[in-house]
């Protein structure tokens, strides 16, 4: 999955950013993106409405873009999640903070509109951002919705506790009638206020009571990515199979599978002890023929594998046409010793490949080096004896012809045929050397020394 870029659109010019990362924040996503020249950009949505851009400035520390960033759950690309807020636009475009205000309530409550309007303190003067919130309390008060002015004031109490229209009514009886059924958690009130509800259960997500609140919350308006982002926070904490296990049904229902296991993997990231997520992310690389983040899984973990896991990391091994090209020593001696451990019946084959693969770039001293901690392993014996034996004849010359057909049993036809070679030379009339390097000659597809060798070899058994 490359990292992500979006085109912004500022009057005439047209940029690109690249993405850095995505905060997502009770109702908001926000992205953070930056230029070719290191400019910050924030791209605000809310939910997964894109709200408008805005170039970084001083950010205040309390600001909803800071907290965001600092209480939320952050991703980095590239990441399913970014992929599914940004890919539904094709660019984005800048409008002015008083268009996109004039428009926010045809498309949005009064309340949200005042909520939103809060997003962008660093980027509008409190003033401002007050003076709107303001109006948008006197167009409900207009209308006698002083449930919705209520609901306006608690927002502007936010973003200016200060603010005279808060002194103004804070006798008001209405209003103290509100406040007691707020304070006293009325379930009637607050079912009709999830705004209100979000912003005071989401800053104590982590009790077991705010969590579930929020989970109802977000499953009720159908936010999947916000509530998967939820459970990811939730067992960033505790760590509990249960919630792992509800974790990945709600992923497995949306994503696919590659993108599920960019997912766990980046849960991996932030909480390795799970259990239950090592064996899925495992699972899953041997399904995908992941081999090298398999085997890197396996050994940081020492997981032990189960029979049908073996069976597939066997087989992954087996379909792997250079072993030593795709995994360092280190790693094969690691493949072979869990499989050994294992007691898979193939283990002992899948040694035999390894050492084939060391054999391009190793001597033998390194392989038995390389061996050491496989020694104590009795279905090891019978291919690390093969390769002691090597090592022990290595320079013998009456005995090049065995070297020779050792070479072969581990795939090393040339270095075979250089001993069958040196073996002819010493024992001109020994037609065994002549019959192997006929042999060889035809297994490296060289037909013409194969052609010649099959002839001399019929010639000195016809002359016995």
């Amino acid at each position: 999955m490359p990292t992500p870029t979006i085109i912004i659109k500022e009057k005439q010019e047209t940029r690109q950013l690249e993405v850095k990362r995505m905060a997502i924040y009770k109702q908001t996503k926000i992205v953070e993106a930056e230029d070719e020249d290191h400019q910050t950009y924030f791209v605000f949505f809310y939910k997964e409405k894109y709200l408008n851009f805005v170039t970084a400035k001083k950010i205040n520390k309390q600001s909803h873009v800071a907290m965001a960033f600092k209480k939320g759950v952050v991703f980095h690309p590239p990441h399913p999640f970014i992929e599914t807020v940004l890919s539904s636009h094709p660019h984005f475009k800048k409008q002015s903070f008083n268009d996109l205000f004039r428009k926010l309530p045809k498309q949005s409550t009064l309340q949200e509109t005042a909520l939103i309007a809060s997003y962008f303190e660093s980027f509008i003067k409190k003033e401002k951002i007050a003076a709107l919130i303001k109006s948008l309390y006197y167009q409900e008060r207009r209308d006698g919705k002083l449930l919705s002015c209520f609901r306006i004031l608690h927002i502007l109490k936010d973003v200016a506790p200060d603010h005279s229209l808060l002194h103004s009514y804070s006798g008001d009886m209405n209003f103290t009638k509100y406040a007691e059924r707020y304070k006293e958690g009325d379930p009637a009130i607050l079912a009709k206020d999830p705004i209100y509800v979000e912003k005071k259960m989401y800053g104590y997500k982590d009790n077991d009571q705010a969590f579930h609140k929020l989970v109802k919350l977000y499953s009720k308006e159908d936010r999947v990515v916000d509530l998967i982002a939820l459970y990811i926070n939730r067992i960033t904490q505790t760590k509990k199979a249960d919630d792992y296990h509800t974790l990945h049904a709600l992923i497995v229902d949306e994503f696919n599978e590659e993108d599920t296991l960019v997912i766990l993997e980046d849960l991996y990231q932030r909480v390795p002890a799970v259990n239950p997520l090592k064996q899925t992310v495992l699972n899953t690389y041997l399904k995908l023929g992941k081999l090298k983040n398999a085997l890197t899984l396996i050994n940081k973990h020492k997981l032990k594998l189960k029979p049908e896991q073996s069976q597939q990391l066997t087989n992954l091994v087996k379909e792997n046409k250079s072993l030593a090209g795709e995994i360092s020593p280190d790693g094969l001696q690691k493949l072979t010793l869990t499989l050994l451990e294992a007691d898979d019946e193939e283990a002992a084959d899948i040694l035999h490949l390894a050492i084939t693969s060391l054999m391009d770039d190793h001597n033998l001293a390194a392989i038995q080096t390389w061996s050491e901690p496989l020694r104590h392993l009795p279905e090891a014996a019978p291919v690390l004896q093969k390769v002691d034996e090597m090592a022990e004849i290595s320079e013998d010359p009456n005995h090049q012809q065995r070297l020779g057909e050792l070479y072969h049993y581990f795939h090393q036809p040339k270095l075979a045929i250089e001993c069958m070679s040196w073996d002819m030379e010493l024992r001109t009339e020994d037609p065994k050397p002549v019959h192997w390097l006929a042999k060889l000659y035809h297994e490296v597809g060289m037909e013409e020394e194969h052609k010649a060798y099959q002839q001399l070899y019929i010639d000195m058994v016809k002359r016995a």
